[in-house]
């Protein structure tokens, strides 16, 4: 398909968001025993990871235990870690303080516990579920708790109590992570590198406490007495370049009022805003915007597009928008021709820049210049491939969907596209404005 600069257009949609997870243990990092761990029957080995969506560097790792017997270590720099106790030593406290991650000193330290020899990560995440077990900050009881109160509170049914109570904490943050069947924070074992479902979650659940505005530690105070961190948390998919490549992301009505939003994208990083909603839960304005210059929130903040500064994920001085979103609530659309008939209102970078209509399977744009470009087939944008466009040596994906108000009972669609070079982005042999994201309102 082609387009001129200003108004290069596909029709077709696609967004969606979801959460998922994973933690675990490794081997590595330097390591220490009390005299009661070298001594008397046979050693065992306690591993894990310490992460917070990249690996802890250089952490001092501190155990206490129900017999009395302390060990430290210190963590890789794959976040690995280990210790040798003998069985009967444990259950254990755990905590991880120092070193670095992402660059920078670690803000504060996270706890774990280790019921017994094994895998036991270290993580945001654990740090809620020892909140849950000591039912007050982490930090201030693992520096208070005694040989006794370790026994009563590391018990099975207490983890298993703390492990639904974190789910439930999780399900009020923007996004409502969640943890994969079957996985355990505590002892499940990931690797703290990008694409490692564990790491995933930890890098989702970062943006999103970021967004919600809280605090690690507030964080874990709400999660231990069973309080919501948001008012109300919402899921989507946001879709971006290259290709049609789908990211989690998440916002929430947050305590303070605030509108928060998060996206963990793997291939620029975190992206999070607070901003403004109206009466209609649309976004309206940034209070904080981090990374974003500008947003356009439609049909309750269901469908929507966030743009970037230029050099954040942009890819042409005027054409900044970077992703384009989708609420879990709306429902995909697969057959064209149920689009045949209705026309759009396009926005591009933020901005309104025309209207697509829909005719016999194909779409045709119109520029707000009053340009209009060929039709093109809705079917192919929908297909993994895409529809090419050679003179501009780039593809756009496209996806639809719907969306049909209980109240009302009336059906609005909306579409996302998503066009990405299919080359290099050399000025002189391509046409550098062939990235772009757009979403489209049925009228």
């Amino acid at each position: 398909m082609n387009k001129n600069k200003i108004n290069k257009r596909i029709t077709g949609f696609a967004l969606g968001v979801s959460m998922c997870a994973a933690l675990a243990a490794c081997g590595g990092g330097g390591g220490g025993t009390s005299p009661s761990a070298a001594s008397g029957s046979a050693s065992v080995n306690t591993t894990g990871t310490a992460a917070i969506g990249s690996p802890i560097i250089g952490g001092a790792v501190e155990l206490k235990c129900t017999s009395g017997a302390t060990a430290s270590a210190t963590t890789g720099s794959d976040g690995s870690w280990n210790v040798s106790l003998k069985s009967t030593d444990y259950p254990c406290a755990v905590r991880v303080s120092g070193g670095q991650a992402n660059g920078a000193a670690l803000a504060s330290p996270l706890h774990s516990v280790a019921a017994a020899a094994g895998t036991t990560n270290i993580t945001p995440l654990t740090d809620l579920m020892v909140g849950v077990l000591g039912k007050q900050d982490p930090d201030a009881w693992f520096n208070s708790a005694k040989n006794g109160d370790l026994a009563s509170a590391i018990t099975s049914g207490n983890l298993a109590d703390a492990l639904t109570k974190l789910q439930t904490s999780l399900s009020t943050l923007p996004g409502k992570p969640v943890l994969p069947a079957g996985f355990n924070p505590l002892t499940t074992s990931f690797k703290a590198e990008k694409n490692d479902a564990g790491d995933n979650l930890l890098e989702s659940y970062g943006a999103a406490l970021t967004a919600s505005g809280l605090s690690q530690s507030d964080a874990a105070m709400k999660t231990a007495n069973g309080a919501a961190l948001t008012q109300a948390a919402y899921a989507a998919m946001a879709y971006t370049t290259p290709g049609i490549t789908a990211i989690q992301i998440g916002s929430a009505v947050n305590l303070d009022g605030t509108f928060g939003i998060a996206i963990a994208d793997p291939n620029r990083g975190q992206y999070t805003a607070k901003a403004k909603i109206d009466a209609d839960g649309n976004v309206t304005s940034f209070s904080d915007a981090g990374k974003f210059t500008a947003v356009i929130s439609l049909l309750g903040n269901r469908v929507g597009q966030l743009c970037t500064a230029n050099g954040v994920g942009s890819i042409a001085t005027g054409q900044p928008g970077q992703y384009v979103y989708v609420s879990s609530g709306l429902t995909e659309v697969t057959d064209p021709y149920e689009l045949n008939g209705k026309t759009f209102d396009e926005y591009e970078d933020c901005t309104k820049s025309g209207t697509t209509t829909f005719t016999n399977g194909n779409s045709t744009f119109t520029g707000i210049d009053g340009g209009t470009d060929a039709p093109v087939s809705v079917a192919q944008a929908l297909t993994a491939d895409g529809i090419a466009d050679p003179a501009n040596h780039s593809v756009a994906h496209a996806k639809v969907y719907k969306y049909t108000d209980p109240a009302s009972g009336m059906t609005k669609y909306a579409y996302i596209t998503v066009s990405s070079t299919t080359g290099t982005d050399d000025p002189l042999t391509f046409d550098t404005d062939t990235k772009y994201v757009t979403i489209g309102l049925s009228q």
